[in-house]
């Protein structure tokens, strides 16, 4: 009987070998792929891996083993990320991980952004090709409408994560436009008032892709941090969050905040 045991101890061990080689080798090959359609315009993730695939899941920063085993409903060789700005995508097929992605772009040479936490492969989603700073990234594709279109859609309003406002704090973003430039004001709300803090971003609007920069603190240290939005079906979305605005008040606290800097302003030049 132990004989029998060891046997099959083995034969995991030996199965889960070779199950791993081949996920290293889907995914040498797809990062090869990727970096050579740095001159395409957009693709179909479907057409360039040299795998198949049923599902593909994304996962956020500090998602551990077991919570993307839960996710993906099996037991499996997986990876954890340990840091921001690390992609980290699974590809399954079979209840089996064929492929998976994890690392920062800078050291991987390419960048997969999904705005899905799961894409089926039946769905033929596009994503854009960009290469930015030598690394290729593969953005997903969510609407074909113009940047006129987006822009217009979002203009003048403050757009805001409400559902966490039941305990007085938040954050919103305002888009307007000065002297044909556009900007992005982000806002902190607070519970005493209306805004304690904001800072003015010129934003790069790109396809369906609203990005700009804010300053954020990182161990003490000021730096500055890159927002990115992305605009499909009609609404604001950062990351699976989808952003609100109030339509019969949509710059409620963005006037809150010019009338407070106009009184300091004010109260300073006295």
């Amino acid at each position: 009987m132990k004989k029998i045991k060891l046997l099959l101890v083995i034969a995991c061990l030996i199965l889960s070998v070779g199950c791993t080689s081949q996920q290293n080798k889907n995914e040498k090959e797809l990062i090869k792929r990727i970096k050579g359609l740095e001159n395409e315009k957009e693709v179909m993730l479907n057409n360039i891996t040299p795998f198949e695939w049923e599902l593909v899941y994304s996962f956020d920063p500090y998602t551990s083993k077991k919570e993307v085993k839960e996710t993906i409903g099996f037991e499996a060789n997986v990876s954890e990320t340990v840091n921001e700005g690390m992609p980290h995508l699974v590809f399954v097929k079979d209840k089996e991980v064929v492929c998976e992605i994890i690392g920062y772009p800078s050291n991987l040479g390419i960048n997969i952004k999904t705005n899905s936490s799961v894409i089926h492969a039946k769905d033929n989603i596009k994503f854009k090709v960009e290469k930015l700073n030598n690394i290729v990234c593969l953005t997903e594709k969510t609407t074909d409408i113009t940047e006129d279109k987006v822009w217009s859609a979002i203009e003048n309003k403050e757009w805001s994560n409400y559902d966490d406002g039941s305990i007085g704090i938040g954050y919103g973003i305002y888009f307007l436009k000065e002297k044909d430039t556009k900007y992005a004001v982000i806002m902190g709300y607070g519970s005493g008032l209306a805004v304690i803090g904001a800072y003015k971003s010129e934003v790069e609007l790109k396809d369906n892709l609203i990005r700009f920069d804010f300053p954020t603190k990182n161990g003490g240290e000021e730096g500055m941090k890159r927002m990115e939005l992305i605009y499909k079906n009609e609404d604001l979305y950062l990351g699976d969050k989808k952003l609100e605005y109030d339509s019969e008040n949509p710059a409620f606290h963005y006037n809150e905040w010019l009338k407070y800097t106009e009184s300091k302003n004010t109260n300073e030049t006295e």
